[in-house]
């Protein structure tokens, strides 16, 4: 089961879903941005650190669903 956030891409300003799963460390960049450092790459969010520990904190497992 994957544990999964909303979170909003700083470069598109797309919300996404990210898997906390896939985390390798997360840092705060210069202003509020984030970045988080996965297993296979970085991505830049918007949120804030504190704004990310307190998502991840309050979620609960959630089951991926197969769209097929």
């Amino acid at each position: 089961m994957a544990h999964l956030i909303e979170l909003t891409d700083s470069n598109t300003l797309e919300k996404m879903l990210f898997n906390l799963d896939t985390v390798v460390s997360i840092e705060r960049t210069s202003g509020s941005n984030t970045i988080i450092t996965t297993r296979w790459g970085r991505t830049n969010v918007k949120e804030s650190l504190d704004n990310i520990k307190l998502q991840a904190e309050s979620s609960t497992k959630t089951e991926a669903v197969v769209p097929f």
